[in-house]
């Protein structure tokens, strides 16, 4: 009987284990004087000497793959914001995100 009371209390303790949320620390990308990184959804900047990570972005969608500009002044990366996955630009300190493709229904109606 304490074999099966310890292989059951085992099991939960590995299912809640996989239960965490794993959107952690994903896509870096570093520039001349920065990294950029998406963590919990959101896009994290911090300075390549080290410091504190700033987030840039806190929508409800999720953020992806972000990518500096030659420049270092730019950031372009991939989010979900209305249920389809585009493409965005928005300053490296921040700001509104401008969005530069449109993959949604309306597109996919035009060529089917």
């Amino acid at each position: 009987m304490k074999k099966i009371v310890l292989l059951t209390t085992l099991l939960s303790s590995l299912t809640t284990i996989a239960q965490i949320d794993a959107r952690l620390f994903r896509f870096p990308h570093v520039s001349a004087t920065q990294i950029a990184f998406v963590y919990g959804g959101d896009i994290w900047i911090v300075p390549k000497s080290g410091g504190t990570a700033n987030r840039i972005t806190s929508s409800t969608g999720e953020e992806s793959y972000p990518r500096f500009s030659p420049d270092g002044k730019t950031l372009a990366f991939s989010a979900t914001y209305d249920g389809n996955t585009d493409v965005y630009t928005m300053p490296v300190t921040g700001g509104i995100p401008v969005r530069l493709t449109r993959f949604g229904d309306i597109f996919y109606r035009s060529f089917f």
